[in-house]
Protein backbone atom coordinates (compact mmCIF):
# COMPACT_ATOMS: atom_id res chain seq x y z
CA UNK A 1 0.00 0.00 0.00
CA UNK A 2 1.31 3.18 -1.33
CA UNK A 3 2.32 5.62 1.63
CA UNK A 4 0.51 8.58 0.22
CA UNK A 5 -2.44 6.72 -0.98
CA UNK A 6 -5.89 8.19 0.06
CA UNK A 7 -8.96 5.89 -0.76
CA UNK A 8 -13.00 6.00 -0.71
CA UNK A 9 -13.61 3.71 1.67
CA UNK A 10 -17.53 4.32 0.51
CA UNK A 11 -15.91 2.41 -2.72
CA UNK A 12 -15.71 -1.48 -1.37
CA UNK A 13 -13.18 -2.38 -4.19
CA UNK A 14 -10.51 0.08 -2.61
CA UNK A 15 -11.17 -1.95 0.67
CA UNK A 16 -7.22 -2.14 2.59
CA UNK A 17 -6.94 -3.74 5.92
CA UNK A 18 -4.75 -1.55 6.96
CA UNK A 19 -6.00 1.33 5.54
CA UNK A 20 -9.16 0.76 7.10
CA UNK A 21 -7.83 -0.12 10.56
CA UNK A 22 -5.92 3.70 10.84
CA UNK A 23 -9.17 5.65 9.82
CA UNK A 24 -11.33 3.67 12.29
CA UNK A 25 -8.79 4.55 15.02
CA UNK A 26 -8.68 7.74 14.23
CA UNK A 27 -12.49 7.74 14.46
CA UNK A 28 -12.33 6.13 17.97
CA UNK A 29 -10.46 8.41 19.11
CA UNK A 30 -12.45 11.54 18.03
CA UNK A 31 -15.59 9.57 19.07
CA UNK A 32 -14.09 9.51 22.86
CA UNK A 33 -13.09 12.77 23.20
CA UNK A 34 -16.92 14.39 21.64
CA UNK A 35 -18.43 11.05 24.11
CA UNK A 36 -16.14 10.53 27.13
CA UNK A 37 -15.87 13.01 29.80
CA UNK A 38 -13.19 11.58 31.48
CA UNK A 39 -11.21 11.53 27.82
CA UNK A 40 -9.93 14.38 27.05
CA UNK A 41 -8.23 15.49 30.44
CA UNK A 42 -6.43 12.31 30.64
CA UNK A 43 -5.50 12.71 26.70
CA UNK A 44 -4.08 16.73 27.86
CA UNK A 45 -2.07 14.72 30.70
CA UNK A 46 -0.49 11.96 28.89
CA UNK A 47 -2.02 11.43 25.14
CA UNK A 48 0.60 8.30 24.86
CA UNK A 49 -1.23 6.43 27.80
CA UNK A 50 -4.88 7.85 26.92
CA UNK A 51 -4.82 6.38 23.81
CA UNK A 52 -3.10 3.04 25.06
CA UNK A 53 -6.05 3.02 27.42
CA UNK A 54 -8.24 3.03 24.64
CA UNK A 55 -6.06 -0.08 22.57
CA UNK A 56 -4.88 2.82 19.73
CA UNK A 57 -2.20 2.80 18.13
CA UNK A 58 -3.07 6.43 15.83
CA UNK A 59 -0.32 8.76 16.26
CA UNK A 60 -0.75 11.33 19.20
CA UNK A 61 -0.39 14.48 16.84
CA UNK A 62 -3.56 12.98 14.23
CA UNK A 63 -5.59 13.31 17.39
CA UNK A 64 -4.20 16.59 18.95
CA UNK A 65 -5.01 18.11 15.52
CA UNK A 66 -8.57 16.82 14.75
CA UNK A 67 -9.18 17.78 18.48
CA UNK A 68 -7.76 21.25 18.83
CA UNK A 69 -8.87 24.46 16.73
CA UNK A 70 -5.56 26.04 17.03
CA UNK A 71 -3.95 23.62 15.99
CA UNK A 72 -5.76 22.42 12.92
CA UNK A 73 -5.18 25.79 12.02
CA UNK A 74 -1.79 26.46 12.25
CA UNK A 75 -1.04 23.33 10.01
CA UNK A 76 -3.79 24.10 7.41
CA UNK A 77 -2.55 27.28 6.99
CA UNK A 78 1.43 26.29 6.96
CA UNK A 79 2.54 22.92 5.18
CA UNK A 80 -0.07 20.73 4.97
CA UNK A 81 2.48 17.84 3.73
CA UNK A 82 3.32 17.87 7.42
CA UNK A 83 -0.26 16.52 8.85
CA UNK A 84 0.04 13.06 9.64
CA UNK A 85 -1.17 10.51 7.40
CA UNK A 86 -3.62 9.47 9.73
CA UNK A 87 -5.02 12.46 10.18
CA UNK A 88 -5.14 13.25 6.27
CA UNK A 89 -7.09 10.02 5.94
CA UNK A 90 -9.33 11.05 8.47
CA UNK A 91 -10.26 13.82 6.96
CA UNK A 92 -10.44 12.53 3.78
CA UNK A 93 -13.16 10.00 5.10
CA UNK A 94 -15.07 13.19 6.20
CA UNK A 95 -14.95 14.95 3.37
CA UNK A 96 -16.29 12.07 1.30
CA UNK A 97 -19.44 11.73 3.51
CA UNK A 98 -19.80 15.05 3.12
CA UNK A 99 -19.68 14.98 -0.61
CA UNK A 100 -22.02 12.01 -0.44
CA UNK A 101 -24.62 13.86 1.69
CA UNK A 102 -24.73 16.85 -0.94
CA UNK A 103 -25.25 14.71 -3.89
CA UNK A 104 -27.42 13.43 -2.72
CA UNK A 105 -29.36 16.39 -1.54
CA UNK A 106 -28.40 17.60 -5.32
CA UNK A 107 -29.17 15.30 -7.09
CA UNK A 108 -30.71 12.10 -6.06
CA UNK A 109 -33.42 13.22 -3.79
CA UNK A 110 -34.68 14.87 -6.68
CA UNK A 111 -38.09 13.53 -7.92
CA UNK A 112 -38.51 13.70 -11.73
CA UNK A 113 -41.97 14.31 -11.44
CA UNK A 114 -42.15 18.05 -12.34
CA UNK A 115 -44.72 19.55 -10.03
CA UNK A 116 -42.77 17.45 -6.77
CA UNK A 117 -39.06 18.72 -7.85
CA UNK A 118 -40.32 22.32 -8.58
CA UNK A 119 -41.93 22.36 -5.04
CA UNK A 120 -39.11 20.42 -3.61
CA UNK A 121 -36.58 22.90 -4.94
CA UNK A 122 -38.73 26.32 -3.68
CA UNK A 123 -38.72 24.18 -0.12
CA UNK A 124 -35.10 23.92 -0.28
CA UNK A 125 -34.13 27.44 -0.96
CA UNK A 126 -36.83 28.70 1.40
CA UNK A 127 -34.69 27.00 4.41
CA UNK A 128 -31.67 28.59 3.55
CA UNK A 129 -33.72 32.42 4.42
CA UNK A 130 -35.68 30.22 7.41
CA UNK A 131 -32.55 28.02 8.66
CA UNK A 132 -29.02 29.72 7.64
CA UNK A 133 -26.58 26.88 7.72
CA UNK A 134 -28.41 24.76 9.60
CA UNK A 135 -30.17 23.48 5.71
CA UNK A 136 -26.69 22.38 5.15
CA UNK A 137 -27.38 19.01 6.97
CA UNK A 138 -30.80 18.61 5.31
CA UNK A 139 -30.99 16.65 2.66
CA UNK A 140 -35.16 17.25 1.89
CA UNK A 141 -35.62 13.52 0.80
CA UNK A 142 -39.08 13.33 -1.14
CA UNK A 143 -39.96 10.39 0.64
CA UNK A 144 -39.72 8.30 3.72
CA UNK A 145 -41.53 5.57 5.53
CA UNK A 146 -42.52 4.17 9.07
CA UNK A 147 -43.44 0.78 9.59
CA UNK A 148 -45.15 1.44 13.19
CA UNK A 149 -47.41 3.94 14.76
CA UNK A 150 -44.57 5.31 17.82
CA UNK A 151 -41.59 4.53 19.24
CA UNK A 152 -40.65 2.20 21.86
CA UNK A 153 -37.55 4.52 23.06
CA UNK A 154 -39.37 7.49 23.84
CA UNK A 155 -35.78 9.74 23.91
CA UNK A 156 -36.88 12.85 25.99
CA UNK A 157 -34.80 14.82 23.84
CA UNK A 158 -37.14 13.75 20.05
CA UNK A 159 -36.94 16.45 18.12
CA UNK A 160 -40.16 15.38 16.61
CA UNK A 161 -41.46 14.46 20.10
CA UNK A 162 -42.36 11.01 18.74
CA UNK A 163 -45.54 9.34 20.69
CA UNK A 164 -45.31 6.14 22.20
CA UNK A 165 -45.30 2.83 20.34
CA UNK A 166 -48.81 2.03 19.27
CA UNK A 167 -48.88 -0.89 16.46
CA UNK A 168 -46.56 -2.54 14.31
CA UNK A 169 -46.92 -3.05 10.50
CA UNK A 170 -46.53 -7.09 10.22
CA UNK A 171 -45.10 -8.73 7.29
CA UNK A 172 -48.34 -10.79 6.48
CA UNK A 173 -48.91 -11.43 2.81
CA UNK A 174 -51.76 -8.62 2.28
CA UNK A 175 -48.89 -5.77 4.00
CA UNK A 176 -46.50 -7.13 1.93
CA UNK A 177 -48.59 -7.02 -1.36
CA UNK A 178 -49.46 -3.68 0.00
CA UNK A 179 -46.26 -2.43 0.40
CA UNK A 180 -44.71 -3.74 -2.68
CA UNK A 181 -47.63 -1.82 -4.68
CA UNK A 182 -46.43 1.23 -3.11
CA UNK A 183 -42.53 0.70 -3.83
CA UNK A 184 -43.07 0.48 -6.99
CA UNK A 185 -45.98 3.03 -7.43
CA UNK A 186 -43.82 5.89 -5.86
CA UNK A 187 -40.99 5.30 -7.99
CA UNK A 188 -43.41 5.18 -11.07
CA UNK A 189 -44.84 8.62 -9.83
CA UNK A 190 -41.83 10.13 -8.27
CA UNK A 191 -38.97 8.22 -9.88
CA UNK A 192 -35.63 6.93 -8.55
CA UNK A 193 -35.90 9.66 -6.09
CA UNK A 194 -38.22 7.77 -3.87
CA UNK A 195 -36.02 5.53 -2.88
CA UNK A 196 -33.14 7.97 -1.21
CA UNK A 197 -35.58 7.90 2.10
CA UNK A 198 -35.50 5.87 4.63
CA UNK A 199 -37.58 2.94 6.69
CA UNK A 200 -37.75 5.03 10.11
CA UNK A 201 -39.53 8.68 10.95
CA UNK A 202 -40.90 9.26 14.03
CA UNK A 203 -40.18 5.45 14.66
CA UNK A 204 -37.26 3.17 15.85
CA UNK A 205 -36.46 1.07 12.84
CA UNK A 206 -36.16 -2.06 15.29
CA UNK A 207 -39.14 -1.86 16.93
CA UNK A 208 -40.56 -3.53 14.00
CA UNK A 209 -39.62 -7.77 14.34
CA UNK A 210 -40.17 -7.21 10.13
CA UNK A 211 -37.80 -5.00 9.53
CA UNK A 212 -35.25 -6.94 7.63
CA UNK A 213 -37.98 -8.37 5.20
CA UNK A 214 -39.32 -5.15 4.55
CA UNK A 215 -35.92 -3.64 4.08
CA UNK A 216 -35.44 -6.27 1.46
CA UNK A 217 -38.22 -5.18 -0.84
CA UNK A 218 -37.10 -1.80 -0.94
CA UNK A 219 -33.10 -3.28 -1.82
CA UNK A 220 -35.16 -5.29 -4.46
CA UNK A 221 -37.23 -2.01 -5.91
CA UNK A 222 -34.80 0.63 -5.21
CA UNK A 223 -31.44 -1.23 -5.32
CA UNK A 224 -30.76 0.58 -2.58
CA UNK A 225 -30.42 -0.32 1.41
CA UNK A 226 -32.33 2.26 3.14
CA UNK A 227 -30.09 4.36 6.29
CA UNK A 228 -30.93 3.28 9.53
CA UNK A 229 -30.28 5.59 12.60
CA UNK A 230 -31.22 3.27 16.09
CA UNK A 231 -31.29 3.89 19.33
CA UNK A 232 -31.70 0.56 20.33
CA UNK A 233 -28.44 -0.89 18.31
CA UNK A 234 -27.41 -2.54 22.08
CA UNK A 235 -31.17 -3.75 22.73
CA UNK A 236 -30.47 -6.69 20.75
CA UNK A 237 -26.71 -6.39 19.62
CA UNK A 238 -26.52 -9.46 17.74
CA UNK A 239 -29.64 -8.49 15.65
CA UNK A 240 -28.26 -5.01 15.21
CA UNK A 241 -24.61 -7.14 13.80
CA UNK A 242 -26.60 -9.26 11.86
CA UNK A 243 -27.97 -6.70 9.85
CA UNK A 244 -24.78 -4.46 9.24
CA UNK A 245 -23.32 -7.50 7.72
CA UNK A 246 -25.96 -8.33 5.65
CA UNK A 247 -26.88 -5.02 4.18
CA UNK A 248 -23.39 -3.85 3.70
CA UNK A 249 -21.96 -5.60 1.02
CA UNK A 250 -24.83 -5.19 -0.48
CA UNK A 251 -24.58 -1.08 -0.38
CA UNK A 252 -22.59 0.85 1.61
CA UNK A 253 -23.26 3.85 3.10
CA UNK A 254 -23.37 5.74 6.37
CA UNK A 255 -25.87 4.34 9.02
CA UNK A 256 -26.20 6.29 12.86
CA UNK A 257 -26.55 4.75 16.66
CA UNK A 258 -27.80 7.57 18.89
CA UNK A 259 -25.85 6.58 21.87
CA UNK A 260 -28.29 8.12 25.34
CA UNK A 261 -25.63 7.01 28.12
CA UNK A 262 -21.48 6.76 28.65
CA UNK A 263 -22.75 3.14 29.52
CA UNK A 264 -24.35 2.26 26.42
CA UNK A 265 -21.41 3.89 24.73
CA UNK A 266 -18.90 1.26 26.51
CA UNK A 267 -21.49 -1.24 26.07
CA UNK A 268 -20.99 -0.29 21.82
CA UNK A 269 -17.08 -0.13 22.13
CA UNK A 270 -17.03 -3.73 23.63
CA UNK A 271 -19.51 -5.46 21.07
CA UNK A 272 -18.84 -3.76 17.83
CA UNK A 273 -14.91 -3.85 16.70
CA UNK A 274 -13.65 -0.48 15.36
CA UNK A 275 -13.60 -1.78 11.44
CA UNK A 276 -17.23 -2.58 12.20
CA UNK A 277 -18.14 0.59 13.31
CA UNK A 278 -16.34 2.60 10.84
CA UNK A 279 -19.67 3.22 8.56
CA UNK A 280 -21.52 4.04 11.87
CA UNK A 281 -21.74 7.90 13.37
CA UNK A 282 -22.36 7.46 16.64
CA UNK A 283 -24.53 10.34 17.87
CA UNK A 284 -24.04 11.58 21.68
CA UNK A 285 -27.15 12.13 22.58
CA UNK A 286 -26.50 12.47 26.46
CA UNK A 287 -25.94 15.69 28.45
CA UNK A 288 -22.90 14.20 30.27
CA UNK A 289 -21.19 14.26 26.72
CA UNK A 290 -18.98 16.74 25.75
CA UNK A 291 -20.47 17.28 22.26
CA UNK A 292 -24.05 16.90 22.60
CA UNK A 293 -26.44 18.84 21.38
CA UNK A 294 -30.03 18.97 21.25
CA UNK A 295 -31.97 20.47 18.29
CA UNK A 296 -33.95 23.13 19.60
CA UNK A 297 -37.49 21.30 18.50
CA UNK A 298 -40.11 18.87 19.74
CA UNK A 299 -39.01 17.40 23.56
CA UNK A 300 -35.48 19.49 23.28
CA UNK A 301 -37.56 22.84 23.47
CA UNK A 302 -38.36 22.45 27.02
CA UNK A 303 -36.81 21.42 30.76
CA UNK A 304 -33.16 20.72 31.60
CA UNK A 305 -32.69 19.45 27.88
CA UNK A 306 -33.23 22.68 26.50
CA UNK A 307 -29.69 23.99 25.08
CA UNK A 308 -30.75 27.05 22.99
CA UNK A 309 -32.71 30.17 23.24
CA UNK A 310 -36.91 30.18 22.11
CA UNK A 311 -36.07 32.29 19.02
CA UNK A 312 -33.88 30.06 17.64
CA UNK A 313 -35.99 27.43 16.20
CA UNK A 314 -34.29 24.03 15.61
CA UNK A 315 -35.46 20.74 13.36
CA UNK A 316 -34.34 17.42 12.63
CA UNK A 317 -36.33 17.11 10.18
CA UNK A 318 -34.67 15.87 6.73
CA UNK A 319 -37.59 15.55 4.21
CA UNK A 320 -39.65 18.14 1.99
CA UNK A 321 -42.09 15.33 0.64
CA UNK A 322 -44.27 12.45 1.90
CA UNK A 323 -44.36 10.36 5.56
CA UNK A 324 -45.73 7.11 4.63
CA UNK A 325 -46.71 5.16 7.37
CA UNK A 326 -47.51 1.58 6.36
CA UNK A 327 -48.91 0.56 10.38
CA UNK A 328 -51.65 3.72 10.34
CA UNK A 329 -52.23 3.65 7.15
CA UNK A 330 -51.51 7.06 6.27
CA UNK A 331 -50.24 10.26 4.26
CA UNK A 332 -48.09 13.44 5.55
CA UNK A 333 -46.82 15.91 3.10
CA UNK A 334 -44.56 17.88 5.49
CA UNK A 335 -41.45 20.72 4.82
CA UNK A 336 -38.89 21.34 7.50
CA UNK A 337 -39.24 24.56 9.34
CA UNK A 338 -37.90 26.21 12.63
CA UNK A 339 -39.34 24.71 15.67
CA UNK A 340 -41.80 27.20 17.02
CA UNK A 341 -45.32 27.61 19.16
CA UNK A 342 -47.02 27.11 15.98
CA UNK A 343 -44.60 24.27 14.69
CA UNK A 344 -43.42 22.92 17.70
CA UNK A 345 -41.82 19.73 15.64
CA UNK A 346 -39.94 22.38 13.24
CA UNK A 347 -41.85 20.74 10.87
CA UNK A 348 -44.68 22.05 8.44
CA UNK A 349 -47.33 19.48 8.02
CA UNK A 350 -49.23 20.92 5.18
CA UNK A 351 -51.62 17.68 4.77
CA UNK A 352 -52.71 14.12 6.21
CA UNK A 353 -54.87 11.82 5.07
CA UNK A 354 -55.31 7.93 5.44
CA UNK A 355 -55.71 4.91 2.74
CA UNK A 356 -57.54 1.73 2.42
CA UNK A 357 -55.58 -0.13 -0.23
CA UNK A 358 -53.26 0.71 -3.03
CA UNK A 359 -55.65 1.84 -5.06
CA UNK A 360 -56.50 4.63 -2.63
CA UNK A 361 -53.20 5.26 -1.89
CA UNK A 362 -52.43 5.92 -5.40
CA UNK A 363 -55.50 8.10 -5.30
CA UNK A 364 -54.59 9.97 -1.88
CA UNK A 365 -50.82 10.41 -3.12
CA UNK A 366 -52.16 11.84 -6.34
CA UNK A 367 -54.05 13.99 -4.83
CA UNK A 368 -52.25 15.70 -2.45
CA UNK A 369 -49.19 16.67 -5.30
CA UNK A 370 -51.84 17.90 -7.36
CA UNK A 371 -53.38 20.45 -5.09
CA UNK A 372 -50.03 21.46 -2.95
CA UNK A 373 -47.38 20.90 -5.73
CA UNK A 374 -47.73 23.47 -8.02
CA UNK A 375 -44.78 23.11 -11.06
CA UNK A 376 -45.00 27.33 -11.30
CA UNK A 377 -47.18 29.79 -10.00
CA UNK A 378 -50.37 30.85 -12.26
CA UNK A 379 -49.33 34.34 -13.44
CA UNK A 380 -53.45 35.23 -11.88
CA UNK A 381 -52.29 33.86 -8.35
CA UNK A 382 -51.54 36.87 -5.83
CA UNK A 383 -48.10 36.88 -4.57
CA UNK A 384 -46.90 37.11 -0.64
CA UNK A 385 -43.23 37.55 0.47
CA UNK A 386 -42.66 35.30 3.36
CA UNK A 387 -43.59 37.07 6.78
CA UNK A 388 -40.07 38.05 8.64
CA UNK A 389 -37.94 38.59 5.51
CA UNK A 390 -36.40 41.95 5.63
CA UNK A 391 -35.65 43.41 2.26
CA UNK A 392 -33.56 46.43 1.07
CA UNK A 393 -32.95 48.24 -2.31
CA UNK A 394 -28.78 47.99 -2.71
CA UNK A 395 -26.71 49.90 -5.44
CA UNK A 396 -26.74 46.60 -7.39
CA UNK A 397 -30.70 45.79 -7.19
CA UNK A 398 -32.18 43.88 -3.73
CA UNK A 399 -31.39 42.33 -1.09
CA UNK A 400 -33.73 39.93 1.07
CA UNK A 401 -32.60 38.40 4.50
CA UNK A 402 -33.74 36.73 7.85
CA UNK A 403 -32.39 38.10 11.21
CA UNK A 404 -29.61 35.38 12.01
CA UNK A 405 -29.37 33.13 8.66
CA UNK A 406 -28.61 33.96 5.29
CA UNK A 407 -28.73 37.40 3.22
CA UNK A 408 -29.79 36.68 -0.36
CA UNK A 409 -28.56 39.53 -3.53
CA UNK A 410 -29.82 39.92 -6.59
CA UNK A 411 -27.85 42.12 -8.95
CA UNK A 412 -29.09 43.99 -11.51
CA UNK A 413 -27.73 42.86 -15.32
CA UNK A 414 -27.34 44.94 -18.64
CA UNK A 415 -31.49 44.49 -19.84
CA UNK A 416 -32.43 43.84 -15.99
CA UNK A 417 -31.13 46.87 -14.41
CA UNK A 418 -31.14 47.37 -10.31
CA UNK A 419 -33.97 50.09 -10.77
CA UNK A 420 -36.39 47.29 -12.25
CA UNK A 421 -35.84 44.79 -9.18
CA UNK A 422 -36.62 47.50 -6.46
CA UNK A 423 -39.64 48.25 -8.34
CA UNK A 424 -40.82 44.83 -8.58
CA UNK A 425 -40.53 44.38 -4.84
CA UNK A 426 -41.99 48.14 -3.79
CA UNK A 427 -45.28 46.56 -5.86
CA UNK A 428 -44.22 42.65 -3.98
CA UNK A 429 -44.58 44.87 -0.57
CA UNK A 430 -47.88 46.09 -1.36
CA UNK A 431 -49.45 42.72 -1.05
CA UNK A 432 -51.40 40.23 -2.87
CA UNK A 433 -50.49 41.57 -6.59
CA UNK A 434 -50.26 38.78 -9.22
CA UNK A 435 -47.44 38.52 -11.59
CA UNK A 436 -50.22 40.01 -14.60
CA UNK A 437 -51.17 42.99 -11.79
CA UNK A 438 -47.41 44.10 -11.59
CA UNK A 439 -46.29 43.24 -14.70
CA UNK A 440 -49.48 45.46 -16.43
CA UNK A 441 -49.02 48.42 -13.50
CA UNK A 442 -44.82 48.72 -14.44
CA UNK A 443 -45.74 48.68 -18.08
CA UNK A 444 -47.69 51.72 -17.45
CA UNK A 445 -45.63 53.35 -15.22
CA UNK A 446 -42.49 53.07 -16.29
CA UNK A 447 -42.44 51.05 -19.57
CA UNK A 448 -40.73 47.66 -18.07
CA UNK A 449 -41.08 44.56 -20.48
CA UNK A 450 -43.69 42.54 -19.16
CA UNK A 451 -41.18 39.48 -20.05
CA UNK A 452 -38.53 41.12 -17.70
CA UNK A 453 -40.84 41.25 -15.09
CA UNK A 454 -42.40 38.16 -15.20
CA UNK A 455 -38.28 36.90 -15.28
CA UNK A 456 -37.52 38.09 -12.18
CA UNK A 457 -40.74 37.43 -10.74
CA UNK A 458 -40.00 33.93 -11.17
CA UNK A 459 -36.54 33.57 -9.70
CA UNK A 460 -38.05 34.85 -6.31
CA UNK A 461 -40.30 31.83 -6.84
CA UNK A 462 -37.56 29.74 -7.49
CA UNK A 463 -35.90 30.96 -4.24
CA UNK A 464 -38.84 30.37 -1.98
CA UNK A 465 -39.24 33.96 -1.15
CA UNK A 466 -43.63 33.74 -2.12
CA UNK A 467 -46.06 31.68 0.15
CA UNK A 468 -47.40 28.50 -0.93
CA UNK A 469 -50.57 29.46 -3.09
CA UNK A 470 -52.08 27.17 0.06
CA UNK A 471 -50.50 28.70 2.50
CA UNK A 472 -51.64 32.52 0.95
CA UNK A 473 -55.22 30.84 0.64
CA UNK A 474 -57.24 33.03 3.09
CA UNK A 475 -55.07 36.22 2.73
Amino acid sequence: MGEQVIRRLMDPSQDDAAYIRQVAEVKRAVELWSMDPGFAPRFREDPVAALAEQGLSVDVLSVQILTSNELATKYNAGDREKIPLAARRYHAFIREKRADRDRMAREECVPTHPAFRAWRGRQLNRCWAELGTRNEALIHVPLTFELDLGCSVGCPFCGIAAPRLEKVARYDDETRALWRGILEYTKETIGPAAGSGTCYYATEPFDNPDYEKFTEDYYEVFGVVPQITTAAAMRRPERTRAYLEKTMPKYRRIHRFSVLSLDIMRRIFDYFTMEELLFIELLPQFPEAPFCRFANAGRARSGELKTAPESEGGTICCLSGFVVNLAERSIRMITPCGASAEHPTGEQIIARETFADLADFRRVLDGMMGRYMAAEFPKAQPLFLRPGLSFEATEEGIAFSRPGTMRLKFRGQDDLPARLYQEVLEKLREGGKSALDIAGALLDETGASPAHVFYLLKKFEIAGLFLEPYESEGN
